[in-house]
């Protein structure tokens, strides 16, 4: 199992596959082979009906069962401005880019270490990704060499840059916001943080830079001096610098900036993950790790709208404007045959959510979900399929019956998902890029419920719960249980229940 998949929840208790069977606890396990999830983990870190219950209003399902963004859960998202492109970051060491509004699939990035935030450069041109273990990067949005920035002893928490793009601050676990060039990568400069250990990072205008760790610190961009604190551990800037959102886990706070004087506060009693405003300044959203995300009113923090249950933490949130209000795809294009309409596009911007695996597309300010499923097929069940085009010699990956934009050639009609394994969160098959691949050819899905035969590229023992012999390569015994013989390496005794002679190679004495 790779090393990206040990944060499991352990004990997070599953339904029962059948009814009257005792439910199932998902766990993660060291084995002699490496890290690996129990066999009844098939419903995963997320299961969403497990985690969120039945879904709430307007929560009619816009995926198929089993079509996923990333294989786990999502740390970050953030629009690149104009609201075109949409950069997801996941636990599964990928950042992935997606077109708005039709949420295809169109590029995927794996990093050295779990990216824990994605920040996109006001211009732009530059995208930040923050890592697990000091990692810190800058990538060109349009693709292009990396650029690692060395400076950070532990886990890069927040990134933000500065209103002109010149500069990018991070903050550590390591108890430092340091400050660097974008053009060169040179540190500028370093602060120690003595009074809190910083998790986020906003520029304002002004000179004006704001982190957050167990309070809201407002501090000198040139010094790294605090000037003052407010209530707060996740916050958010708005555009135009003079308002910033706090929530401290009790109230929603709006404060003027750069005095942190505080304008309103509402009592809310969740667990805050991630706060971001409009590219107006008129909209608030706010997702939870225990609740549906909602969307408020700016500066006067009154409820918009609640959205749907989440499949699973909710995150991370981003806005963007809505640009153009013509539909998409293109005049002229058509969607197949019982495909979906074509996707509406709102004048006043759209509202990103990740909830679990997935991410959901709203229009602001109406508050409305989009009918837009973000799929990967290597993330996503065989049970669901998609469709793969190339435009412009770039080819993007969309949920089956989403109308091509026009001009676009399919290469690829409603292929399957890559992993037989739902729900199962430790799904790594990415490497099943060919069209063919209905019967998941080279998934190496170590946990595929129970499946342990590490050497199976035919990943055809999707049942293989029985299993238990150490050396069974062929990964063929559906129903094994009888299996005592040491050196049973044909796995073919069913009822071998007599077997104890240690040199039996072929387990074919029943009564012996």
């Amino acid at each position: 199992m790779k090393k990206r998949f040990e944060d499991r929840i352990a004990g997070f208790m599953l339904p029962p596959k059948a009814p009257g069977e005792s439910p199932g606890v998902s766990a993660i396990e060291h084995r002699r082979d490496g890290w690996k999830l129990t066999r009844r983990s098939v419903m995963g870190l997320i299961a969403a009906r497990a985690f969120a219950g039945t879904a709430g209003a307007g929560g009619a399902a816009v995926c198929a069962p089993g079509a996923f963004a990333h294989e786990i859960l999502l740390d970050s998202l953030s629009f690149v401005p104009g609201g075109k492109t949409l950069v997801s970051a996941g636990r599964d060491s990928l950042v992935k880019f997606w077109t708005i509004p039709e949420g295809a699939l169109f590029r995927v990035a794996s990093t050295d270490a779990v990216p824990l935030q994605v920040a996109v450069s006001p211009d732009g041109n530059w995208i930040a990704v923050a890592m697990e273990g000091g990692g810190l990067e800058l990538w060109p949005a349009g693709g292009g060499k990396r650029r690692a920035l060395a400076g950070h002893a532990d886990s890069v928490e927040g990134v933000a840059f500065t209103p002109d793009s010149g500069q990018l601050v991070s903050v550590s676990l390591d108890r430092t916001t340091k400050v660097w060039s974008v053009a060169s990568g040179q540190l500028l400069q370093s602060f120690p943080d003595t009074t809190d250990t910083m998790v986020s990072a906003a520029v304002a205008r002004e000179g004006y830079l704001v982190t957050a760790g167990a309070q809201v610190h407002l501090r000198s961009l040139a010094t790294g001096v605090i000037l003052t604190t407010a209530a707060g551990k996740v916050f958010a800037v708005s555009p135009d610098g003079k308002l910033l959102a706090a929530h401290d886990g009790a109230r929603v706070y709006m404060y003027s900036l750069p005095s942190l004087s505080p304008i309103v506060s509402v009592v809310e009693k969740r667990t805050p993950a991630s706060i971001s405003f409009s590219p107006d300044g008129r909209m608030l959203a706010i997702a939870y790790t225990d609740a549906p995300a909602r969307l408020y009113f700016a500066p006067g923090l009154t409820l918009k709208s609640e959205m749907e249950t989440n499949e699973g933490p909710c995150l991370a949130t981003s806005m963007a404007s809505g640009g153009a209000s013509a539909p998409v795809p293109a005049p002229g294009a058509a969607a197949r045959p019982g495909g979906r309409p074509a996707i509406p596009h709102p004048q006043n911007g759209f509202l990103a959510v990740a909830s679990g695996k997935s991410i959901r597309l709203y229009a602001v300010p109406a508050g409305e979900r989009m009918p837009v499923c973000f799929m990967d097929i290597a993330a996503s069940s065989s049970a669901c399929s998609g469709t793969q085009y190339m435009a412009g010699g770039v080819v993007y990956t969309i949920a089956c019956g989403t109308p091509l934009p026009g001009g676009a050639e399919c290469t690829c009609n409603c292929v399957p998902g890559n992993c037989p394994c739902v729900y199962d969160t430790g799904c790594s098959c990415v490497g099943d890029s060919g069209c063919d691949c209905v019967s998941d050819s080279g998934c190496s899905c170590d946990s595929d419920t129970g499946c342990s035969c590490v050497g199976d590229s035919g990943c055809s023992c999707v049942g293989d719960a029985g299993c238990s012999c150490d050396v069974d390569y062929g990964c063929g015994c559906v129903d094994d249980s009888g299996c005592s013989c040491d050196f049973d390496s044909g796995c073919g005794c069913v009822d071998d229940w007599g077997c104890s002679c240690d040199s039996d190679m072929g387990c074919g004495c029943v009564d012996e």
